[in-house]
């Protein structure tokens, strides 16, 4: 383990995660900075300065940059038999230019019987490189880092709970949540989570709207993209209902709800690295993804109109996430699907932290912090600052979940829940997808004549007359714009 820890991450999920062998971690008391231990992500650029190249080579071997490591095309899980696979996904997978901005990203790997972790050694190879300022094509810049560990993510983990508390049981709507698809113009909402439950007794008019598809996570042993395991009712040591089941299920009913002419993908991304049973490799529970995969997943499911990103996570020392400034540069280009402007969403995390999390502060991504039922106050799990684009109401949501009758991850064990596929649940990764489907909502509404990227930046600006100022996470005012939405 690194450095530096504190006090732990009250989180279940994160609790857990911490454990896991192949992974290195650095705690602070509003963040968690969590990597893989042997592997490292360099900007390219660095490696012409002759004294940090040659003290990499002296600890570590290339792996391939982003454009070089795609994996295979993504296929759809069949309804009914999330292990079978059927086609490949429609629309086929974007493929980047190979000389464009994922060239300029390289992954290495430690070599056995280095001494340190990704970590340790990212903080001295800075020291032989300079940062670089960069410009994205929208003109903003950024500063990156000659080099950094392979950060990992959960969905929006957060020191009191996963995502910000445990799910909460609801009553039927006792009306049409959720209307059937038309056949008439659609836009197309890709949310990366954890992947999506056809429950019984079924959201069959969701159902009708979700296409699920397998996400991938790159084997370090074999550097061979593997599928994903998908979303289902799996349950932690004590047999409670695991923190992140049904989050994408959740997700892609508050889409649908608020944004009734969309079509769903939901691509599930939960890397089976974490262990239940004792020595056996079946009994692993899929909890966190790395920021290649999930920046991966980006890529190549960018054919759509707007992408809703799940995670949230710290990086070491606030940089930004080198895998995710290349794919956005890269979604940024002119030749890009919707000519550069597809529209990515994410949530700011529930950490109550100031600090960038990320992808959320990158400046082509809407990120969105979370405010309280009333909308007039910052809810009290979720990370703020200027890094954010805009917020609002994350606590207390409803929307679609899973049938479940047992106790749940983060409550106590002898406390006996009973969900009927209703739930409600608190968490900037229930904010962000708000902001998703209304900007799907007013890209159709548009006729989509206007790129999706360019109705959140009008959505943004109409949210600044009813702004949400809060300074009790980061000692000063800070106003976010806030969306009414529904």
């Amino acid at each position: 383990m690194s450095p530096n820890p504190t006090s732990p991450p009250e989180s279940p999920i994160a609790r857990r995660v911490l454990k896991v062998e192949s992974l290195t971690h650095e705690s602070h008391d509003d963040r968690h900075v969590i990597a893989v231990e042997t592997e490292l992500c360099v900007r390219r650029s660095a490696l012409a300065t002759p004294r940090f190249h040659a003290a990499l080579k002296e600890v570590a071997d290339r792996v391939g940059t982003l454009a070089d490591l795609l994996g295979p095309s993504t296929t759809v899980v069949r309804p009914g038999d999330p292990s079978a696979e059927g086609p490949p996904a429609e629309p086929p997978d974007y493929v980047p230019r190979r000389d464009g901005p994922l060239s300029q990203v390289e992954v290495w790997r430690l070599r056995v019987g280095a001494s340190g972790d990704s970590i340790h050694h990212s903080r001295l190879l800075r020291e032989l490189a300079d940062d670089e300022t960069v410009r994205t094509p929208d003109g903003d810049e950024s500063v990156l880092p000659a080099i950094s560990p392979k950060h990992a993510a959960i969905l929006s983990p957060a020191a009191g709970g996963c995502p910000a508390t445990p799910p909460a049981p609801a009553g039927n709507p006792g009306k049409p949540f959720i209307e059937p698809p038309t056949d008439g113009p659609t836009a197309r909402v890709t949310i990366l989570d954890s992947g999506y439950i056809w429950t019984d007794p079924p959201h069959r008019h969701l159902d009708e709207r979700v296409t699920v598809v397998r996400g991938q996570w790159l084997d370090p042993v074999t550097n061979t993209w593997q599928p994903d395991g998908t979303d289902g009712l799996y349950t932690n040591p004590a047999g409670q209902l695991d923190g992140i089941s049904g989050h994408g299920t959740f997700i892609a009913g508050l889409v649908s709800h608020i944004a009734p002419g969309t079509r769903l993908e939901a691509v599930g991304l939960r890397n089976q690295e974490v262990e239940i049973g004792v020595l056996d490799p079946d009994e692993q529970l899929g909890l966190f993804e790395t920021e290649v995969a999930i920046a991966h997943a980006m890529l190549r499911r960018s054919r759509t109109d707007v992408i809703q990103c799940g995670f949230a996570f710290p990086t070491l020392d606030d940089y930004p996430s080198l895998p995710f400034w290349a794919v956005m540069q890269e979604l940024r280009m002119e030749y890009a699907p919707h000519g550069g402007r597809v529209a990515v969403v994410a949530p700011a995390g529930n950490e109550r932290s100031c600090r960038p999390h990320w992808p959320a502060a990158l400046p082509s991504v809407v990120g969105v912090a979370a405010t309280d039922p009333s909308g007039r106050e910052r809810a009290d799990f979720s990370n703020w600052g200027e890094w954010c684009d805009c917020c609002t109401r994350g606590a207390d949501v409803y929307s679609t979940f899973v049938s479940w009758h047992g106790s749940v991850e983060g409550e106590p064990r002898d406390r006996e829940r009973r969900f009927d596929g209703w739930a409600t649940w608190n968490g900037t990764s229930f904010a962000a997808p708000q902001v998703s489907a209304e900007i799907a909502r007013l890209f159709l509404e548009g006729n989509r004549s206007t790129p999706p990227a360019d109705v959140a930046d009008q959505l943004i600006e109409s949210g600044k007359r009813s702004s949400v100022t809060d300074d009790a996470v980061c000692g000063s005012p800070v106003s976010l714009p806030y969306l009414q939405i529904g």
